[in-house]
């Protein structure tokens, strides 16, 4: 799926579609007047000309009707905000009280906030709804909901519920909800031309009606009709676009399109297997918000067939999906992003986390998410090659390490404003690092070869400042080393044609094995779990072995699970760059996949994370959706 083709088709049509709605309300002026012009010419064929202000006024009531009734509309919406709605529906806020259904909800929606970029909505949950769905609603930030029903929480995967709160935040990202409730207001305001038609219409105490008031009456209800018809098929219109924008958006935050796509196939299950629909007598009010309405005449539907939204999301017709109860066997640990610890001088610049343990959660989370942005905006503004340099340091190093610190500012020393930089480094989210550093040594490759030599020296020299070089700071040393080098391979040469090769992991040759397992025995020293000691954990053991499995290694993990020397790794390293375009993304999927599995609850650590994402760089390797996943958008 291209989904930011989608994105721009969907948001020209928007544009052209509320430009109709402003020739709808012009439209629906003219002719009102032209009617009540020929209703005066027949009840006054003898008479000259129009009473004065004729047109004037009957724009000025059209506009009154449409636009007022459009402002108060709003302003009902506009009271009690988010919440409201919620509670009116029947939804109830989720609470951290350890159930692991909940849990694993407030996880997903901290995970789909920072890669959208988002603030954290309040979460609510419909209990007393079984059907697959979710809606968004509020005006901003600070009364923003979202909404998901018990049967999403109990009869969908994580995946699938990232894929859900993804829609849901690709709303929040495109500013749909002040579009949908000003449509609303705007569609209500275009029926009350037809309502005040009728009201004219209507006999008076003595049962008697004016002929002039009840045509004027006639005209008013039949083109208010026609108005607020058109009205309601541009606001399906509007909507339907907005939900394949939203779809597109979810794809773009979670990188893959398995999550959105089971969703909509378990829904369409429902559509016809269960008729599942919304239970509350209020849900066709909040249609045009939820994730997917059924029921009603296809031409004001608000939401596209499933179908073809399942065909754009999976790129091929997949038929419906069973959706039975799901068991949590274990409950997620709540994640709370906690910022790296603040470098010594740059206390000025934490101040809002110095009362951390009296906020709240979601403070919390508001307060990290905004000091993130703030040090990334002021990141992204450096340019000098001294700047440059600096930040590529401060992103390798350990803030913990005493020593690599007190080289850090040894290096520093003279540079306006190096405490900044070391200020901001450290208040970047944990998984926003390895994307910085890529972005960084992306604009220091085109410097001179000195300035180039002079980074990976001081690099060197920083990450063994204490004596010892532990497997993480070499693995970004060769990292940096390769992304800086002159020699970087071509999109050509990564893809070269490589003969005598098999097209499966487990097809390797005793060699090829051998070098896997050397540098997947120095990756067990930090996934999944980062450890220094000589004795690995149980997970770390299980991860190289299960790896190996995949390679064919049929033996059980022995010398081979030995951590490889400064040599024998950069051999191993060498040599599995060697294989061909398909192999490595192959190996580098079991990898993570394997990482995933062994993880505790099936989380990945932001230091394994690391670990990988650099050695899929290292190889030349695309990363696989589920790691791409871990780490925010910029």
């Amino acid at each position: 799926m291209q989904f930011r083709e989608h994105q721009q088709q969907a948001q020209a049509r928007t544009v052209r579609l509320f430009a109709c709605f402003a020739l709808l309300l012009l439209a629906l002026t003219a002719f009102i007047n032209l009617f009540l012009a020929l209703a005066w010419r027949l009840l006054t064929p003898f008479g000259h000309g129009y009473p004065a202000l004729f047109f004037e006024a009957n724009t000025a009531v059209v506009m009154l009707f449409v636009l007022g009734g459009c402002w108060v509309e709003s302003q009902r919406l506009k009271s009690g905000g988010g919440p409201r709605v919620a509670r009116w529906l029947g939804g109830r806020p989720v609470q951290d009280e350890g159930d692991a259904l909940s849990r694993r909800l407030l996880n997903v929606v901290d995970e789909m906030a920072i890669a959208s970029g988002q603030p954290v909505p309040q979460v609510f949950v419909l209990p007393r709804e079984d059907a697959i769905n979710a809606f968004v609603a509020g005006w901003g930030p600070q009364d923003t909901v979202l909404c998901v029903t018990r049967g999403a929480l109990e009869r969908l995967q994580r995946a699938e519920l990232q894929g859900l709160v993804a829609h849901e935040f690709g709303h929040l990202q495109e500013d749909d909800l002040p579009l949908t409730m000003r449509m609303l207001a705007l569609v209500w305001g275009l029926s009350l031309v037809h309502g005040w038609g009728q009201s004219l219409m209507d006999t008076d105490d003595a049962g008697h009606v004016t002929p002039l008031r009840w045509l004027a009456g006639v005209v008013f209800a039949g083109v208010g009709w026609l108005g607020w018809l058109a009205g309601r098929l541009l606001q399906a219109a509007v909507t339907r676009q907005r939900e394949f924008l939203a779809d597109a958006c979810a794809v773009q935050f979670t990188r893959t399109r398995d999550g959105l796509g089971g969703v909509l196939r378990k829904v369409w299950y429902d559509q016809e297997v269960l008729a599942g629909r919304m239970r509350h007598p209020a849900a066709d009010m909040v249609s045009a918000l939820l994730l997917h309405n059924t029921g009603g005449s296809p031409w004001l539907a608000t939401h596209p067939p499933l179908p073809e939204r399942i065909r754009r999301i999976c790129g091929s017709a997949l038929p419906p999906l069973p959706a039975p109860l799901i068991r949590l066997e274990a409950t997620e640990p709540r994640r709370v992003v906690v910022t790296s610890p603040v470098p010594e001088g740059a206390l000025a610049a934490a101040t809002p986390f110095a009362a951390q343990a009296s906020l709240s959660p979601g403070e919390l989370r508001r307060q990290q998410l905004a000091a993130d942005r703030e040090a990334l905006e002021r990141l992204r503004l450096l340019g000098g090659p001294t700047e440059l340099r600096l930040l590529v340091l401060a992103l390798m190093m350990d803030p913990d390490n005493g020593r690599e610190c007190k080289l850090w500012r040894q290096l520093a020393d003279g540079v306006h404003q190096s405490e900044r930089i070391l200020a901001d480094v450290a208040m970047l989210l944990p998984a926003r690092h390895v994307p910085e550093f890529e972005r960084v040594t992306d604009q220091v490759r085109e410097a001179p070869i000195e300035q180039r030599r002079t980074l990976v020296e001081h690099a060197r020299d920083l990450l063994r400042a204490d004596g010892k070089v532990s497997p993480r700071d070499r693995l970004w040393w060769l990292a940096l080393r390769h992304r800086v080098g002159e020699h970087r391979p071509t999109p050509g040469q990564i893809l070269r044609p490589i003969a005598n090769q098999g097209e499966a992991l487990s097809e390797l040759n005793a060699e090829q094995r051998h070098h896997a397992a050397a540098l997947t025995a120095y990756l067990a020293r930090l996934v999944p779990c980062d450890s220094a000691e000589a004795t690995l954990p149980a997970a770390n053991t299980a991860w190289f072995a299960a790896v190996m499995k995949r390679c064919g290694a049929l033996h059980q993990p022995g010398a081979d699970q030995q951590m490889p020397d400064a040599d024998a790794l950069a051999h191993a390293l060498s040599a599995i760059q060697e294989l061909s375009w398909m192999l490595r993304p192959q190996l580098l999927k079991a990898w993570v996949e394997e990482a995933f599995n062994h993880s505790p609850h099936g989380v990945l650590s932001d230091a394994s994370a690391d670990a990988l994402r650099l050695t899929a760089r290292l190889l030349d390797a695309p990363l696989p959706p589920m790691l791409e996943a871990h780490y925010p958008r910029a």
